[in-house]
């Protein structure tokens, strides 16, 4: 009896332990939107800033998501994780289009506002400009407006930010672009990538249907 119950007893501790490794890296993933899965993103469906986020302008095709800024008006659209996520590596390939007062969010975030927040910002346009910002503890602790080394609507460029105890670093790339080691959010969160208008750019509608397109979203734990 004894023996049996050692053998069921090893077994469980080799079950547990295998379970463990599994997962250790059961959250790490690498999306090449060959479709929309499901089982991993949502479209969102609210107003955010001018923009009405539509799950009808996100769609995936030819092996890239695209979010649509539909022409004469200032709607957009959006996906968020369906898990949360928390220390790791986060990159997103993506092409921006040109339509001036919209932005392309690819961050992390969980409510309420101001607690948990890291965030890249770029402008969709051709100034190069973006944002890089964090919340924690029900504030802003870090903004930075900087320049990217490329001009983001000519072709798909890497945008990556590594968040870890002690620092978020942000780059472009693979060049560092700004790093703080201060003032983190330190809860998990949900993944975002957007485009929309906010109310503190001028609002200039896009003429002709105007898209974002992502190509990959890798997440690797540390």
């Amino acid at each position: 009896m004894r023996r049996v119950f050692l053998v069921l007893f090893a077994s469980l501790i080799g079950a547990t332990m295998m379970a463990g490794v599994a997962q250790a890296g059961v959250l790490d993933f690498t999306d090449n939107f060959d479709t929309f899965d499901e089982t991993r993103w949502s479209k969102g469906s609210y107003k955010l800033g001018r923009s009405n986020l539509d799950p009808a302008n996100v769609s995936v095709n030819g092996g890239n998501l695209g979010i649509k800024l539909p022409a004469r008006t200032t709607n957009g659209g959006e996906i968020s994780s369906d898990a949360l996520y928390g220390q790791g590596s986060y990159t997103a390939r993506m092409k921006l289009p040109n339509a001036p007062s919209s932005i392309t969010g690819f961050f992390l975030y969980e409510p309420p506002d101001y607690a948990s927040e890291i965030d890249i910002e770029v402008f969709n346009d051709t100034s190069r400009r973006v944002i890089f910002s964090t919340y924690a503890n029900g504030r802003q602790t870090h903004t930075h407006t900087g320049y990217l080394p490329f001009d983001p609507t000519t072709g798909f460029h890497t945008y990556r930010f590594d968040y870890a105890s002690g620092y978020v670093r942000f780059y472009a790339d693979g060049f560092l672009m700004k790093q703080w080691t201060t003032g983190l959010p330190k809860k998990s969160m949900r993944l975002y990538a957007n485009a929309w208008f906010p109310k503190w750019l001028a609002g200039k509608r896009p003429a002709q249907d105007k898209y974002v397109r992502i190509d990959r979203i890798q997440y690797v734990q540390p």
